[in-house]
């Protein structure tokens, strides 16, 4: 595996695969990605089940150290918006918002340490394989910062609706309508256009940088 997908969701994994295959200008990488959490059943054809807690409790798994010595990157994607759950603060003390990088930042300490709960300092010894992608507040407002006539990251589900789309295309929770979705973010300028206007697929795509694709 060049790429592993531990994601909330496989509308998330979808996503994902196809930011990547449009990132690295290669429609022939989602035949070596995979996905690891919510893990994908070949022979039924089936994920098995998600969310953000089952995400935290693979992190801290056997499994998931497997699935670090077995793949070259893993890429952890996660919504900020479950952020005061795990918990994270939104807001600093005088009740501003977080700027989106500090917001990222510390909930990406929340995602080490729960890697590091399952084997203290694995993360550390691993950290050039594993790629963050934390959406704030969540992965539809990427999908909304292409489609949508303005940007938010507020109820980007909701405001990803009220887009209108072709007939064949319907917002849905569902992996099928996600693929249908990002399919723009196949091509890299596409992509690159919808990252100058969002802060967390910009920091996702500069995580990126260092790695180089080659199929052969």
């Amino acid at each position: 595996m060049l790429f592993g997908l531990a994601c909330e969701g496989p509308t998330d994994q979808i996503t994902i695969e196809n930011i990547l295959c449009g990132y690295f200008d290669n429609p022939d990488l989602g035949e070596h990605i995979t996905e690891l959490q919510p893990p994908f059943d070949e022979s039924d054809q089936k994920h098995g089940d998600g969310g953000w807690p089952l995400l935290f409790k693979y992190l801290a798994s056997t499994r998931f150290r497997d699935d670090v010595f077995n793949t070259d990157y893993v890429i952890l994607q996660i919504d900020s918006d479950i952020a005061e759950k795990i918990p994270v603060p939104h807001r600093d003390n005088n009740g501003n918002e977080l700027a989106a990088e500090l917001l990222i930042t510390n909930i990406q300490s929340q995602l080490i340490a729960s890697i590091n709960s399952g084997a203290n300092g694995f993360y550390e010894t691993h950290a050039e394989k594993i790629i963050f992608a934390i959406c704030v507040h969540s992965l539809e407002c990427w999908l909304v910062a292409h489609h949508g006539e303005q940007n938010t990251i507020h109820d980007c589900f909701e405001v990803l609706k009220t887009v209108t789309f072709p007939k064949h295309i319907r917002v849905a929770k569902k992996r099928r309508n996600y693929d249908q979705l990002s399919q723009p973010f196949l091509k890299r300028q596409n992509l690159i256009a919808t990252a100058s206007k969002d802060t967390s697929l910009k920091l996702f795509l500069k995580a990126l940088e260092h790695i180089e694709v080659s199929l052969d």
